[in-house]
């Protein structure tokens, strides 16, 4: 819970720093946008997180992807009516596409993992007999009961139809944050608990020096603010020294769904006001 709040403090820093910035001195402008960049990562960890903990991953993507629609329908209203230039789309379809990548790999990498046991029932006498029956079971430690030759390719398919979509739909971050959910997921998931930020913050490095290249030559990301993201490897260090345990209530669930459009639209109308 209070990683959450914390995350959405930082966003309202850095969007303050944003729409507000012709009424802002220029260098408090640019540090309430480097602040900002702790948000997207908390986030992202919280969402591998989510995944984790949640019973059902199909729930999960199908309420993150009707807050993404209807957040996506008011942030346009409200940039129409303000008359400021909408273009690609919210964080919440990064992050819906992000668990239909969680769950492709999981398929993908966990088809593999079923084996193939025999069992064979215990004589009743002293002397084994061979016409005992012999059963064959199939085991799958990997939890995925599904023919592999099927779940393999489907799990291919899930992790590289989220990255087209994010190309097509341009969401906020990108494939940037496709692949800094699913990494921290697969950190998450494969790492002790006692290494798990220190793995975290390693693989989170490698993450932003693959992609800032990428992001400036690619996507064509202005150099100044490219490097300025690099600035959300802090991020993980605030995850390692807040560190939510207990499950959140069901209403914190809702906070970061709401309150991340409610307060875009709330600023949009004080500068429209002012």
């Amino acid at each position: 819970m209070m990683l959450k709040l914390l995350a959405c403090l930082f966003m309202l820093i850095d969007h303050i720093g944003y729409y507000w910035q012709p009424w802002l001195p220029d260098g408090l402008a640019s540090s309430m946008r480097i602040v900002g960049r702790l948000a997207f990562p908390v986030f992202a960890f919280g969402i591998a997180h989510g995944y984790l903990r949640t019973r059902n991953p199909l729930i999960y993507f199908i309420r993150m992807s009707v807050f993404a629609i209807i957040t996506e329908f008011l942030l346009r209203t409200t940039y129409a009516w303000a008359g400021l230039l909408w273009s690609g789309s919210n964080v919440l379809v990064t992050f819906a596409l992000a668990i239909v990548m969680i769950s492709g790999w999981r398929l993908a990498s966990r088809s593999s993992l079923d084996v193939i046991g025999g069992l064979r029932p215990l004589p009743s006498g002293n002397h084994a007999r061979d016409d005992n029956p012999h059963f064959h079971v199939r085991l799958s430690p990997g939890g995925i009961e599904m023919d592999r030759r099927i779940a393999l390719p489907l799990g291919i398919l899930f992790i590289l139809l989220p990255m087209l979509l994010a190309i097509w739909l341009r969401p906020d971050y990108g494939l940037y944050g496709l692949v800094t959910v699913l990494v921290f997921y697969i950190v998450r998931e494969q790492t002790a608990p006692e290494r798990l930020y220190r793995r975290s913050l390693q693989a989170f490095i490698v993450v932003n020096a693959v992609f800032l290249p990428y992001r400036i030559f690619i996507e064509q990301v202005p150099v100044d603010w490219a490097i300025l993201q690099t600035f959300s490897i802090a991020a993980v260090l605030i995850c390692e020294q807040i560190q939510d345990s207990r499950p959140p209530r069901r209403w914190t669930k809702y906070l970061f769904y709401l309150f991340y459009p409610l307060h875009i639209i709330l600023l949009i109308v004080i500068r429209q006001s002012s």
